[in-house]
């Protein structure tokens, strides 16, 4: 697929006249994935690997009383919080009626540096949509050129449809952008948010020009696991809050309390401007992702990685 065209999905499974090298070119057109109703069968679990990335430029070694910031950035082209940047809004709340919430004490830890695995595979993104509006989410690397967010940080209705342009920055740390960034034009969701707005299927992917940033910081595992597997089990989030500093990676964990056919619910504390971030269990030295978080209200709660789910984020990877 080109640059800069983006795919919606319909609610069939199967590859469509586009995916396999006909049919039509309407580059907005929906055109594969899932958005049937949900089943209560999952069917059996499947797990995709994390890879730990391969930094050409090698580690710094952790020693007590040395702060890395300057060693990370030195050498590096300039970069400056602009007022633009800080006063980036979070979406509409008409289009994204359920905030994200902080539940009980606030306990989120800042990560910083977020240089190391698995810090440096979640990413500040900055959105442009269509009608020129700014705005920000999170999302985290799945693949060389892939990166998982929420859909309504790809299509945002009441911004014009389909964004124009998503910076990505992973391992953001205030003004340190220790990797870079690279800019995606080309989106993927499913005709279940796209389409219906329907919070079930709020998720989607940034597919970037190419590999080199993906291969460098690595990704994310990622598993479609059962009911029994998902309930109690404990979780991780991290991403970008806007009630934080610009730019700060900040951390939470608790337990997945209920889950559905296409959502689990947690009382991990985020804020708005953490949609899409990343909902991992850390298993063996493992970690994959079972949920993109997207919505609050205590218990906050995440678009879970169904078989479905799990199959168009395969198929997003090779992208």
């Amino acid at each position: 697929m080109a640059q800069g065209e983006h795919e919606g999905v319909s609610s069939y499974e199967h590859p469509s006249p586009k995916e396999t090298g006909g049919g039509n070119s309407n580059p907005y057109e929906s055109v594969s994935g899932e958005g049937a109703p949900p089943t209560e069968d999952q069917g059996p679990e499947s797990v995709a690997e994390q890879f730990d990335g391969q930094n050409p430029t090698g580690e710094i070694e952790s020693a007590a009383g040395f702060d890395p910031t300057h060693a990370l950035d030195e050498g590096m082209p300039p970069q400056f919080l602009t007022d633009e940047l800080t006063s980036l809004e979070m979406l509409h709340p008409e289009e994204y009626p359920l905030q994200e919430s902080i539940c009980g004490a606030d306990n989120r830890v800042r990560i910083s540096p977020a240089t190391a695995v698995p810090w440096r595979w979640v990413s500040q993104l900055i959105i442009t949509f269509a009608n020129g509006a700014r705005s920000r989410c999170t999302g985290w690397f799945i693949g060389p050129r892939t990166v998982m967010t929420a859909g309504h940080c790809v299509y945002s209705k009441g911004n014009g449809g389909w964004a124009r342009s998503i910076e990505v920055i992973p391992g953001l740390d205030a003004a340190s952008r220790p990797f870079g960034s690279q800019i995606g034009t080309s989106f993927r969701s499913v005709t279940g948010w796209v389409n219906n707005g329907d919070q079930n299927y709020d998720y989607g992917a940034i597919i970037l020009p190419n590999g080199n940033l993906g291969n460098k910081v690595g990704w994310f595992g990622f598993a479609s696991l059962s009911d029994a597997s998902l309930k109690n089990l404990l979780v991780n989030n991290s991403g970008y809050p806007g009630d934080k500093p610009f730019g700060t990676q900040w951390f939470n964990a608790g337990r997945i309390t209920a889950v559905t056919a296409r959502k689990i619910y947690y009382m991990v504390d985020t804020y708005g401007g953490q949609s899409g971030s990343p909902v991992w269990r850390s298993l063996n030295g493992q970690r994959h992702a079972v949920g993109v978080h997207a919505y609050g209200g205590c218990p906050n709660s995440a678009t879970r990685i169904t078989l479905p789910v799990y199959n168009n984020m395969l198929a997003w990877r090779n992208a």
